[in-house]
C-alpha cells in the first residue's frame, strides 16, 4: 500500500498573484456523450520514454500549450509540493465531462466505497401469517436495478414468509425527488435517461417506478404469491416493517462504470443520490449543493448545475481540478492505522475508476506508444469546441509516491487539435523524474 502526505498550500501560494478573471460565455449547444476518441500512435520525440528534468518538462508543457486556444493548465508533483508548470491555472474554465470528477470524488467520499444503494419492500403489517394487508417496493436511488434484480428481491420477500398481499402493490420512489429529466439547457431523458427514486434498465421506460413494479409484481406472481390487486403509487408510512432488500453494486464499481466510459446517465443519478443521501433532497440543484461543499471542503471550487457535464455552465479552474484530484489520494498521517487503511482503500478505488491511457474507456486509443499509455489514469471531457483532460501520471506503475497530477482545460479550441496536444502534454508529464 502507498502512503502519502499532502500539503495543499503549494497549490495556493502558486495563485496568489494571478488575478481570477471569468471568460466570457462560450456559445453553442453542448455534444455528448463524451464518446471516446482516437489519436495517432506515438512516433519520435513523442514516443520517447526516458525522464525529464522539471525544467526540461516546464519549457516542453510551455511550448506544446502555446499551440491551442483559450486554455488553462496546470500540473502539480504532490511529494514534492511543488507546482511544475501552470498557465492561466486559476481561471474558471467549461469542464465537459471533468465535471464527472466532482461528482463521483463526492459520492465515493460520501458513499465509502463499499457503499450500496439499497431497493427494499416493507409490509404495512407483520407478516407472522403469510398475509400483507399491503406490499411496498421502496426505491434506494440504484441507477442499475435491473429486471434480474427486482427477482432477486421477490425471491427474498416470498422467503420471509409472504404468500398473499390483499392489497395493491405499491410503489414509492421518493427517495428522489419527481423530476425525471434535467431542464437545463434542453437536456431531456433522451440523453441521458429518466431519473427516479425507483429506477429500472437505465432509466429507459417512459415510467420508471411503475415499470419496476410491474416487474416486481410479475416476479412475485411467480414465486407464488397472490396478489389482490395490481401496482399503485403510494409511499411507505413510517410504521411499515422492511421484509427484504437488494443491493447495488458498490459505491467503487457503480463510479468506476461512470467515468471509465464517460456515463451521463449514473452521473446524473449519483447526483441526486447524493443530495438524497446528504443533502436532505434528491433533486438536481440538491445534489450540486452537495458537490460545492464537498469541493470546497477539498479547496476546489466548482460551479455548475448538473452532474455529467451536458452543460457550458459547469465550470473549475485547472488549479481546483487538481486540489480535487489532490485531496482523493490523501493519507492523512494524524489517524489511526485502521483509517489510514480506510483513506487507502478510497484512494485506490478512486485511482482504479479511471480510464488509462492507451488501455481503456474515453482514452483506450489515445497516448498509445508514449510514456503515459497505462501509466496516466485520466478522465476526459468533450463539447463543442471544448475539450478536457485531468487526471494523474504515475512514474513506474501505480506507485503514488511518484504521482504528477495535472489539470488541461481548454475552451474555443478545435477538438481534434487539442486532443493531439493534451495527448502530447501527457506523455511528457509522465517522464518527468524530480
Amino acid at each position: 500500500m502507498m502512503v502519502m502526505r499532502r500539503h495543499r498550500g503549494a497549490i495556493a501560494v502558486a495563485l496568489l498573484a494571478a488575478a481570477l478573471v471569468l471568460p466570457a460565455a462560450a456559445q453553442g449547444r453542448p455534444r455528448g456523450p463524451d464518446k471516446a476518441f482516437s489519436t495517432p500512435v506515438a512516433h519520435g520525440a513523442a514516443a520517447a520514454h526516458t525522464s525529464v528534468s522539471r525544467g526540461k518538462l516546464s519549457a516542453g508543457l510551455a511550448k506544446l500549450f502555446r499551440k491551442v486556444g483559450k486554455s488553462g493548465a496546470f500540473v502539480f508533483d504532490p511529494s514534492s509540493n511543488q507546482v511544475v508548470f501552470s498557465r492561466k491555472g486559476g481561471r474558471m474554465r467549461i469542464l465537459a465531462s471533468n465535471s464527472k470528477l466532482f461528482t463521483t470524488s463526492t459520492a465515493l467520499a460520501r458513499f465509502g466505497p463499499d457503499g450500496r444503494l439499497q431497493t427494499t419492500a416493507w409490509s404495512s403489517d407483520p407478516i407472522s401469517d403469510g398475509i400483507s394487508q399491503n406490499l411496498y417496493l421502496r426505491g434506494g436511488g440504484d441507477p442499475t436495478l435491473s429486471t434480474a434484480g427486482l427477482t432477486k428481491l421477490a425471491d427474498r420477500v416470498r422467503a420471509a414468509g409472504v404468500t398473499t398481499v390483499q392489497g395493491p402493490l405499491r410503489y414509492d420512489a421518493s427517495f428522489l425527488d419527481s423530476q425525471t429529466g434535467i431542464p437545463e439547457h434542453g437536456i431531456t431523458f433522451e440523453s441521458v435517461g429518466r431519473l427516479s427514486g425507483l429506477q429500472i434498465d437505465n432509466g429507459s421506460p417512459s415510467d420508471p417506478a411503475k415499470t419496476a413494479a410491474q416487474r416486481f409484481e410479475d416476479a412475485l406472481r411467480k414465486d407464488g404469491v397472490s396478489i389482490g390487486n395490481s401496482v399503485a403509487p403510494g409511499t411507505v408510512s413510517p410504521a411499515a416493517l422492511q421484509i427484504a432488500s437488494f443491493a447495488s453494486p458498490t459505491m467503487a464499481e457503480i463510479v468506476q462504470d461512470t467515468l471509465v466510459p464517460s456515463n451521463n446517465y449514473l452521473a446524473e443519478m449519483l447526483l441526486k443520490d447524493v443530495g438524497s443521501q446528504f443533502g436532505g433532497i434528491g433533486s438536481t440543484p440538491g445534489g450540486i449543493a452537495v458537490v460545492k461543499q464537498f469541493a470546497a471542503n477539498q479547496g476546489a471550487k466548482f460551479t455548475g448545475e448538473n452532474g455529467s457535464g451536458l452543460t457550458r455552465s459547469n465550470k473549475a479552474s485547472p488549479a481546483s481540478v487538481v486540489k480535487l484530484l489532490d485531496s482523493m489520494i490523501e493519507i492523512d498521517q494524524k489517524q489511526s492505522p485502521d483509517e489510514q487503511l480506510a483513506e487507502e482503500r478510497s484512494r485506490d478505488a478512486w485511482i482504479d475508476s479511471l480510464a488509462v491511457a492507451g488501455r481503456t474507456g474515453t482514452v483506450a486509443d489515445r497516448m498509445r506508444g508514449t510514456a503515459a499509455a497505462g501509466n496516466c489514469h485520466l478522465k476526459t471531457g468533450t463539447l463543442t469546441r471544448v475539450s478536457a483532460l485531468s487526471g494523474y501520471c504515475f512514474r513506474g506503475g501505480d506507485d503514488a509516491d511518484h504521482a504528477v497530477i495535472f489539470s488541461l482545460l481548454m475552451n474555443n479550441a478545435d477538438v481534434n487539435r487539442a486532443h493531439v496536444i493534451q495527448d502530447r502534454m501527457a506523455a511528457l508529464i509522465a517522464r518527468y523524474s524530480r
